[in-house]
């Protein structure tokens, strides 16, 4: 038997029996987060809110201040932060939506009697000129909504509300959980190690500091990134004076994490509301204007800076980790994606670097590292 037949065959054979063990595992593990999903969502939260705020408490311990000490400190500045931003925010963004409540009306009736002659002329179509003709339209043609789906409007509605009532329940117990979190985070650390066979323990452990740098880099930097890109649309839209500044800004800022996304979304919404306001004219150019502007401070400063050049995540394999989490998982996916993402990235690096040393691959004699 040819020897370098007979080592291809072994080594094709180990990477088969161990693929088959890591699909049964993930699939295991996926069918169990997906059945404790809900349960398992604040957990989650509270994880990802103890992993970046654990730096900061060690170096509040680097300086002899007590970890227990140092954990409500930051907790507590953290809830001031968020509630006085609510304060602040919800009032100007209640007010915005109330003030497009009103005007979104005399909007729409200048675009449909700016489209109207146009639509009528290509395509031959009558277009009502204004939503109270449209309106008066559609309720004298006798259309009626059927039974059924004011009944699945209602049992929608009542999903609603009770999913509320679940989310508010883990808003509370969320912050109790990131505090134990934050207290036992390094002894957690230490306790999943102990796990590993002692063979294996340094290369997983170099492995999860690989991991820890991408991740880090990545939520951490990213977030900073994209609260600074929301406060930057909120302001320029609303020195424009673009309608819902405050909520494009917000909007732009949750997407932020996810690249490319939070922009185009800003970039969207302001532009249909410039639309909207003021049709085609200067306003328009400042709107795409300000947005080139902010993405190229995005690129040239700010994501170099805080982000670093050296995160190496792609945004392709994070926009494709984000939509297969939350299609799987729901929140509790988008939650997890970017962790998921950066996990197999490495192991996909060390499989094709394991392969291109295989005798497979190099065709020489010897057997496989």
């Amino acid at each position: 038997m040819n020897t370098d037949g007979r080592l291809d065959r072994d080594f094709i054979a180990k990477s088969m029996r161990r693929g088959i063990i890591l699909a049964v595992a993930t699939a295991l593990a996926l069918a169990l987060l997906w059945l404790l999903k809900s349960a398992l969502t604040p957990l989650a939260v509270a994880f990802v809110f103890a992993y970046l705020l654990d730096p900061l408490i060690d170096r509040f311990e680097a300086r002899r201040i007590p970890r227990p000490v140092a954990i409500l400190f930051l907790v507590a500045l953290s809830g001031a932060i968020a509630l006085g931003t609510a304060f602040f925010l919800v009032p100007k963004l209640v007010q915005e939506i109330g003030n497009l409540a009103e005007r979104l009306p005399g909007y729409l009736d200048g675009a449909l009697a700016a489209i109207s002659p146009r639509l009528e002329s290509w395509f031959g179509i009558t277009i009502p000129s204004s939503i109270r003709e449209g309106l008066e339209t559609f309720q004298s043609s006798g259309v009626s909504v059927p039974l059924e789906s004011l009944r699945l409007l209602i049992e929608r509605t009542v999903q609603s509300v009770t999913g509320t009532l679940g989310s508010l329940i883990g808003l509370l117990v969320t912050p109790v959980i990131a505090y134990y979190a934050l207290v036992e985070f390094d002894n957690i650390k230490a306790w999943f190690l102990k796990l590993v066979p002692v063979q294996y323990r340094q290369a997983v452990e170099t492995k999860v500091s690989i991991i820890n740098v991408l991740v880090a880099g990545f939520i951490r930097g990213q977030l900073i990134v994209a609260v600074l890109l929301g406060i930057l649309y909120a302001i320029g839209f609303s020195l424009i004076g673009i309608d819902m500044a405050i909520g494009i800004g917000m909007v732009a800022g949750m997407l932020g994490i996810i690249p490319y996304v939070g922009s185009a979304v800003a970039l969207g919404l302001a532009a249909g509301l410039c639309l909207l306001q003021y049709g085609v004219d200067l306003h328009l150019l400042f709107v795409v204007g300000w947005y080139a502007l902010i993405q190229t401070l995005e690129g040239l400063v700010l994501t170099p800076r805080i982000v670093g050049r050296s995160v190496g995540i792609h945004p392709v394999a994070v926009i494709v980790g984000l939509l297969i989490g939350g299609d799987l998982l729901g929140f509790l996916g988008l939650i997890v994606a970017v962790p998921v993402t950066a996990i197999v990235q490495v192991f996909v690096k060390e499989l094709l670097e394991t392969y291109r040393r295989s005798a497979l691959y190099s065709g020489a004699t010897g057997p496989p590292s």
